[in-house]
């Protein structure tokens, strides 16, 4: 069965990125059937995030900006993984591809992308790649994906010595190798603790009606209100014994927010 694996590619240049992607999806076409398909966000019109938080505190659907962002959101649905793609730009992520996440903000207050796998490929000239990588890591997870230990390669503006492009090859391999294994499993991602917590905190606090009207109806639309986990998957008694604990504190702190509320003088 064919994958589809979407490339966000954050560059402003079809330059070292583009050229560490491309050898990426070679290495991952030999492993199996894989669709690629790239974004360019250069190429894309995608207006900056104003912050007025319509997105969040009404739903996505309220967002001033009408451009290609929802096309973008509904290619990266239909896909089976992600690639975010960047060099790094001051010790971070582009500004194209920041402003692209920052219009996705509200998918970490309703996170959609289940069942899906992302991986970072970040390529640096010296330092910060690490961080990058770690970042896009930690986004993705509260998103939704599978997260897959992601990539960053120390790429000179010239040509590499021999000995250097062979340790980029083993690495860019290696990657989509443990890319392709992640892909590829059918069996439900398992949390890690940290995030049965959050969700677990989150749901205590709409179970209470304590937090955002459209987050809260989104939860409740997918019946996470009462679920153990945002899908069916095996988490062990530790994880929900402490989940549930910190579910029960935060619930009591929220009814204690919302009784302090209903008191005060109008």
């Amino acid at each position: 069965m064919s994958r589809q694996v979407i490339v966000i590619m954050g560059s402003p240049r079809k330059g070292r990125t583009l050229k560490v992607v491309k050898q990426f999806e070679q290495e991952l076409q030999r492993m199996g059937e894989v669709d690629f398909q790239y974004i360019f966000l250069r190429d894309m019109q995608l207006e900056s995030c104003r912050g007025c938080e319509l997105c969040l505190a009404k739903g996505e659907q309220f967002c001033p900006l009408k451009d290609d962002r929802d096309n973008i959101y509904d290619r990266l649905m239909a896909a089976d993984g992600t690639i975010f793609a960047t060099p790094v730009y001051s010790l971070q992520v582009t500004a194209l591809l920041k402003n692209l996440l920052d219009r996705f903000a509200y998918v970490f207050h309703r996170p959609c992308f289940f069942h899906k796998t992302s991986m970072a490929i970040v390529t640096q000239g010296v330092i910060g790649g690490d961080k990058v990588v770690e970042y896009l890591n930690e986004l993705a997870a509260y998103w939704g994906y599978k997260v897959c230990p992601g990539l960053f390669l120390t790429v000179p503006w010239e040509k590499p010595l021999p000995g250097e492009e062979e340790k980029m090859n083993t690495a860019i391999k290696a990657a989509a190798a443990r890319f392709h294994k992640l892909l590829t499993d059918p069996a439900p991602y398992i949390p890690t603790l940290k995030q049965v917590i959050i969700f677990r905190a989150v749901q205590s606090v709409h179970a209470v009606e304590a937090g955002l009207a459209s987050d809260r109806q989104y939860y409740q639309a997918r019946g996470w209100l009462t679920a153990d986990y945002y899908y069916p998957t095996r988490i062990n008694w530790a994880k929900k014994l402490i989940g549930k604990f910190i579910g029960h504190q935060v619930r009591r702190q929220s009814l204690q927010a919302k009784a302090a509320r209903g008191s005060a003088p109008q």
